[in-house]
């Protein structure tokens, strides 16, 4: 198994480059914003790879980073989601914008990408939701998602009475309110969950209410 490269940029075409190691010219599958970010042709490049043995077929995919390999094979794990369509994904979206809209549930951020209908965008962010929280991306999404998901398995110290509004309901509803105002689900999803850790740790869980959140979300999604 090749998991990576390194050599000299060979060949740049529209969707595959060649790298050249000790005389030895290898052909890598790779994204657009991969070969967007490449330098010039005999430039020194280090390549993660992934090599795929199909019927009589040999191929190898490219990624600049190992959280991009590892999102590729983890979105490959997901039925009707085969190469072409995760380096799709890859090309459209960055490694945090797919780990938003997988946490958040943002089917329609993933539809940006070609040949993912909102189907198959559905299996990917319900399929991998768990999956994408447990493992190490060194994103900073992921951390916030965390701490949002160790907030909800405890329990809520609501100082004398438990409110009426079950938090989660409450969360749901405001990215519900600010989504019917024209926002995208992920940014929403990203800014609330904010709000509410920072309610959570002053221990203000009785006033995380949607009439008191939409007005300090809206004012973070203006900036």
């Amino acid at each position: 198994m090749i998991a990576s490269l390194k050599g000299v940029l060979a060949s740049i075409g529209k969707s595959d480059i060649i790298i050249e190691v000790n005389g030895i010219g290898y052909l890598l599958n790779v994204s657009s914003k991969l070969i967007s970010s490449l330098g010039n042709l005999g430039s020194n490049l280090s390549l993660f790879t992934d090599l795929q043995i199909k019927d009589d077929k040999i191929v190898m995919y490219g990624f600049i980073h190992s959280s991009e390999q590892l999102l590729f094979r983890l979105l490959q794990s997901v039925q009707g989601v085969g190469p072409k369509a995760s380096l799709s994904i890859l090309s459209t979206l960055s490694i945090d914008e797919i780990i938003l809209a997988i946490l958040s549930g943002d089917k329609t951020m993933l539809s940006r990408a070609d040949g993912i209908g909102p189907k198959v965008a559905a299996r990917i962010a319900s399929e991998l939701l768990e999956k994408v929280s447990t493992l190490n991306f060194n994103s900073s999404i992921i951390e916030i998602d965390q701490k949002h998901d160790n907030i909800e398995k405890k329990k809520f110290d609501f100082e004398e009475e438990d409110t009426d509004d079950d938090l989660s309901v409450v969360f749901e509803d405001t990215i519900s309110a600010l989504i019917n105002l024209g926002y995208g689900r992920s940014e929403v999803f990203l800014v609330v969950m904010k709000i509410k850790n920072e309610f959570s740790n002053n221990k203000k869980n009785k006033l995380f209410t949607v009439s008191n959140i939409v007005p300090i979300a809206l004012k973070e999604l203006s900036r």
